[in-house]
């Protein structure tokens, strides 16, 4: 596939402005948000005061106000919200159509070199295009906001191949990617779920910092998100054992490969549990 591309319009946009909006957000991200300039951005979390993970996001400074391209944006809108005292910030929600695409033709579709985690306007199929570099799947990935999207859409089915749910399952599996619910939610925690990208230890304090921070020290991070090779047939939800022991769950499944959350001492690439094998990401 050279060129994939599929909706997630539903998935959420959350707009930030006023004057304490970055000194607010960096006092809840678990990335740094203070220094960021126009047209960049990060890969952040948010977590309870328990470091228990709300949201996994990109946080773009655009200059006027920070987008914030959210898994969780109800949830997120009202964590921000419950910790807005005397600072002026604005939380409201971002209304445009997103589709993501990936794959090699991707940076080539767009026609510009954008950093991951980055932003820029570009015009496409018509329209003025809001570009956010995103995770890889396929090849460098970008999501698209857009006011319109008939015509965006036309084009990319014309150049591109339309990924359906579980084909983008499938992809996050082969790369690792948790999504919000399966392995994103309050079940877990960042250094779980893989997110060491997403988590400066040099920023100072945020809300869960304290528990984020003694995981990590003294390593007592108890599971880890694992990708497996099935063997046998799983759903989301099914226990994992080894030697009669249940030592994870499952929490994605796409075809013959899974994504699971498995106790830190079992979680060792090439273990063979009762459903499958823990192969190594990206494969």
């Amino acid at each position: 596939m050279q060129l994939g591309f599929y909706d997630r319009t539903a998935r959420g946009r959350l707009i930030i402005t006023g004057r304490d909006r970055k000194d607010l957000l960096h006092n809840l991200a678990t990335n740094s948000i203070l220094g960021l300039e126009p047209g960049h951005g990060v890969s952040t979390a948010f977590c309870t005061n328990k470091g228990r993970l709300i949201d996994w996001c990109t946080v773009i400074d655009r200059g006027e106000d920070l987008l914030i391209l959210s898994a969780n944006p109800e949830r997120l809108s009202g964590h921000i919200q419950q910790f807005t005292i005397t600072e002026d910030v604005t939380v409201r929600n971002y209304m445009a159509i997103e589709v993501v695409v990936c794959g090699p033709a991707a940076k080539d579709l767009l026609g510009v070199e954008i950093e991951p985690h980055c932003f820029a306007e570009i015009p496409l199929a018509g329209v003025k295009v809001q570009a956010v570099r995103i995770e890889p799947l396929a090849g460098d990935a970008y999501a698209l906001l857009a006011p319109d999207a008939v015509a965006l859409r036309r084009m990319l089915g014309e150049q591109g191949q339309l990924l359906e749910p579980h084909d983008v399952d499938r992809l996050r599996i082969r790369r690792g990617i948790p999504a919000f619910p399966n392995e994103i939610n309050e079940d877990h925690n960042p250094w779980e779920a893989g997110l060491s990208d997403a988590i400066s230890l040099t920023k100072g304090c945020y809300v869960g910092q304290e528990i984020v921070a003694r995981l990590n020290t003294y390593d007592k991070v108890k599971r880890h998100l694992r990708s497996l090779r099935l063997g046998i047939g799983a759903q989301p939800g099914d226990p994992l054992t080894l030697d009669g022991e249940e030592v994870g769950t499952v929490t994605t499944v796409a075809g013959d490969h899974a994504m699971a959350y498995v106790a830190t001492e079992h979680a060792e690439i090439g273990t063979t549990l009762d459903r499958g094998e823990i192969i190594a990401t990206p494969f």
